[in-house]
């Protein structure tokens, strides 16, 4: 009597899946990589205008999480998690504008020891995506931008 050995495959969705995610992780790299280089030489209107994506369909939360998650993961690539917030946060507003979640970008000053200090976030909801809003309680916000990259009032 022979005894067959079943070995567990991953599932063609499964695949499929990885394979998707890996290409949108590359797409992703590539314009993240294009905005630390363009932040420091396109004013800061043109640039948000530049990365505000029309929605391509009704808002969808699973598309946002996972997409978040990407480039979250592509921010800790770097290395540099303290001083890359304002490419990870257009990346952001990108990806989540193309999702229909309607992001706010956010950027926003501190006085710490003397120093001022600057951030940029993005909001959906008027919460927070990425940091705690614990950390983000001692920034003003200076600039704000909503749908089309146009500048809110206030």
């Amino acid at each position: 009597m022979r005894w067959a050995v079943y070995i567990p495959l991953p599932s063609d969705r499964r695949i499929v899946r990885r394979l998707k995610t890996g290409f949108i992780m590359a797409r992703l790299l590539i314009m993240y990589i294009v905005l630390a280089l363009l932040k420091h030489l396109v004013p800061l209107t043109w640039l948000v205008r530049w990365v505000w994506c029309p929605p391509v369909g009704p808002r969808d939360r699973e598309a946002e999480w996972r997409l978040t998650s990407i480039v979250l993961r592509l921010s800790r690539l770097t290395g540099l998690p303290d001083r890359d917030c304002l490419q990870r946060s257009l990346l952001l507003y990108r990806v989540l504008s193309q999702v229909g979640a309607e992001p706010t970008l956010v950027v926003g000053f501190q006085k710490t020891n003397g120093r001022l200090q600057g951030h940029a976030w993005v909001t959906v909801d008027d919460c927070s995506v990425v940091e705690p809003e614990a950390e983000l309680v001692g920034f003003s916000p200076a600039l704000c931008f909503g749908l089309r990259g146009e500048l809110l009032p206030g």
